[in-house]
């Protein structure tokens, strides 16, 4: 009978934590940083001030973008195409990504302060003609945003779009 109860307390105390658990947000699942995010965000605020929908998080963009932006990181260099010679495409195309268009904005700064990264990044952008089409193009429908640092305290950020 002890059993009984103690087993019945249980499944009660168990129903009563996953009701009151908050599903986590796209972000949270994807395991964006603070400073992913704010990226992510401040993109959307600009699509939507242009009249254009915001982009959703793609879980693998985002593990791709980071990838890049960390492999920047490790070898000191700021392109979209790797000292490889490997794009956009092929990295996404790598990780089995399908999509039927693609763009690439990337940004490194070499300022001690990453509290305001995101504005910087996203000022940065906004002011090259071809990364403010890439950010404020209809075409992409989906992104994945990763940011890394270097050994000398450089920060490289890389947002990759999808459709």
């Amino acid at each position: 009978m002890g059993l009984l109860v103690l087993s019945l307390m249980s499944i009660a105390i168990l129903r009563i934590y996953v009701l009151s658990t908050e599903a986590p947000s796209p972000e949270q699942a994807t395991g964006l940083t603070g400073e992913e995010s704010a990226i992510l965000n401040r993109v959307n605020a600009e699509r939507i001030r242009s009249g254009l929908k915001p982009l959703k998080i793609s879980a693998r963009a985002a593990v791709v973008a980071r990838g890049h932006s960390l492999d920047m990181a490790m070898r000191h260099y700021l392109a979209h195409l790797s000292p490889d010679g490997i794009g956009p495409a092929e990295r996404l195309k790598g990780e089995d990504i399908s999509f039927t268009a693609v763009g690439e904005n990337i940004y490194a700064d070499d300022y001690r302060d990453r509290l305001h990264l995101a504005e910087r990044a996203i000022e940065g952008w906004l002011g090259n003609a071809e990364h403010r089409a890439t950010m404020l193009s209809d075409k992409f429908t989906e992104t994945g945003v990763g940011v890394a640092q270097s050994d000398d305290g450089k920060t490289y950020v890389t947002q990759d779009f999808i459709r």
